[in-house]
C-alpha cells in the first residue's frame, strides 16, 4: 500500500488505512476482491481505542490502495461476507508465537465520502485460555481529490 501520512502516529494511520465485525445471520460470502474501494484522495481518519485514545490523521489514498492492505505472512486469508444494509464483515486470524488472534471488522459507509470500521479481537493463548481484547473504531471522511505534496 502506498500511503503518505501527514499527521501524528504513523503506525496507527497505517492500521486505520488498511483496516483496516461481528458475524450477522444470513450473511453471504464474497471474495476479498469484492471489498469496497475508497475514493482516491485525501481522507481524514480518526481512530479511537482504549489503548491510544483518539488519534486523527490525514492520509492520501491512491486508487490501488486496498481496504485491508497487504496480508501478513502469519495471518490467514480474510473471510469476507456481505450483510444487510450494505455492511461488509471481514474476519482473519494471525499466529502470534503460538497464540491465535482472531480479528473481526464491520465496515459501513459509502466509501466515497465516509466509512466506519469497528473491530473486535479475541486472543487464544497457547494454554487454551481465551480473552477478548479491546477493539477500535475508525471513522473516515473524504476531504478532497488532491493530496498535499510531500
Amino acid at each position: 500500500m502506498n500511503l503518505r501520512i501527514y499527521r501524528r502516529a504513523p503506525h496507527l494511520a497505517m492500521l486505520a488505512a488498511t483496516l483496516s465485525l461481528a458475524v450477522v445471520a444470513g450473511a453471504s460470502s464474497v471474495r476479498a476482491d469484492d471489498l469496497p474501494q475508497r475514493r482516491p484522495g485525501l481522507w481524514r481518519i480518526k481512530t479511537i481505542s482504549p489503548e491510544v485514545g483518539l488519534q486523527a490523521h490525514d492520509v492520501c489514498i491512491e486508487a490501488s490502495d486496498g481496504l485491508l492492505g497487504v496480508p501478513q505472512d502469519n495471518c490467514t486469508k480474510p473471510s469476507v461476507e456481505s450483510a444487510q444494509g450494505g455492511e461488509v464483515i471481514v474476519t482473519f486470524s494471525c499466529d502470534l508465537h503460538g497464540a491465535r488472534e482472531v480479528t473481526s471488522l464491520l465496515f459501513t459507509g459509502d466509501f466515497s465520502s465516509w466509512y466506519r470500521a469497528q473491530s473486535k479481537t479475541t486472543l487464544t493463548q497457547k494454554s487454551g485460555v481465551t480473552r477478548e481484547r479491546s477493539g477500535f473504531t475508525i471513522d473516515a471522511k473524504y476531504l478532497r481529490p488532491e493530496c498535499p505534496q510531500p
